[in-house]
């Protein structure tokens, strides 16, 4: 969808908004995704006048408003494959995914400028090819697919730089309690502790957890969480950077959790639970809270429903100024 075209009284808007995603699962490093409700709200106008960003929220005062600000580039990446120039850009960021803790929130910038970029320009890139240039500039397919979707997705590298995306089976019986840390963690720090090479015993491990996961959540057979996001390939590496990780995830399950595992690269620690068990999601991630204080780490927790949306796009009626404060 695209706006109208600028004018000096009526410039083109659009309003896109992308959810918060929980890579891996456990098992399916690289693999799977899941969109959570919690959603960043990010907004474009063309103006014909200099570039101005504005961001509140997560990241307030800290991500850049200048040309470095990430989705400023990603929209001129965009233009550029497009051939498409703009006159001036208002860009305004309204940030509820906490940066650099497991949640996706760069891909959630990545994919919701290019979805604002196609709507503006007008071009005609279809969702594959989108998602196909979301992950070569964020460099994780499983995140920016269910950003880009919606759902629980799983996503195949095709080769070439072109990837393949599915939508699987969620029970809706299933929430998520999460505990989120004052911690920061980057996905390069955490891909460094990874090794180089597995054991034939732990890639068959995770096959195995892999598919019991996905019938697991598809079947809502909640009894089967715990050994399903049980995981060899990345978590107990990742752990010395999350002091209490493994603590955080028995407590999740003593507390009644279904199966619990780090969100992404983490610090995150995201835990599968029955929503239809009154007060469960809170306790669940009560209890991740309280074992987690015991190793000096400090955070907040969120009980989320699994987002059926993906990416959203619509047009802004108006100047600039009439939406602030949106």
């Amino acid at each position: 969808m695209s706006g109208p075209n600028p004018t000096p009284t009526r410039p083109a808007g659009v309003r896109v908004s992308v959810p918060a995603t929980s890579a891996n699962l456990g098992p399916g490093f690289d693999v799977l995704g899941l969109a959570l409700d919690l959603v960043d709200v990010f907004e474009v106008w063309e103006t014909g006048t200099d570039v101005s960003i504005e961001v509140d929220g997560e990241g307030a005062g800290t991500v850049p408003t200048d040309r470095s600000n990430l989705f400023h580039m990603t929209l001129q990446k965009y233009f550029d494959a497009a051939g498409y120039e703009t006159r001036g850009l208002r860009i305004r960021e309204h940030n509820r995914i906490p940066l650099a803790r497991g949640l996706g929130s760069s891909a959630a910038t990545i994919v919701g400028a290019l979805v604002a970029a196609r709507a503006v320009s007008g071009s005609p890139i279809d969702d594959d090819r989108l998602l196909d240039m979301a992950v070569s500039l964020e460099g994780h397919p499983d995140n920016v697919a269910a950003a880009l979707r919606g759902g629980f997705v799983m996503v195949a590298d095709e080769g070439d730089g072109r990837y393949l995306a599915r939508d699987l089976a969620w029970s809706d019986r299933l929430g998520a309690a999460l505990f989120i840390p004052d911690l920061l963690v980057a996905t390069e720090s955490a891909r460094q502790v990874l090794p180089e090479q597995y054991s034939r015993a732990d890639a068959v491990h995770n096959l195995g957890r892999l598919a019991m996961l996905l019938a697991a959540i598809g079947e809502a057979r909640i009894e089967d969480l715990r050994i399903a996001t049980q995981d060899r390939l990345h978590q107990p590496y990742r752990s010395s950077l999350v002091p209490g990780l493994a603590e955080m995830i028995a407590a999740a399950n003593e507390a009644g959790a279904g199966g619990a595992f780090l969100s992404g690269a983490g610090p995150t620690v995201l835990a599968l639970h029955d929503r239809t068990v009154e007060g469960l999601g809170d306790r669940v991630a009560a209890a991740m809270a309280g074992v987690a204080s015991g190793f000096g780490l400090h955070g907040r927790t969120l009980v989320l429903d699994l987002r059926s949306r993906g990416a959203e796009v619509e047009d802004i009626d108006g100047e600039p100024a009439a939406e602030a404060g949106a």
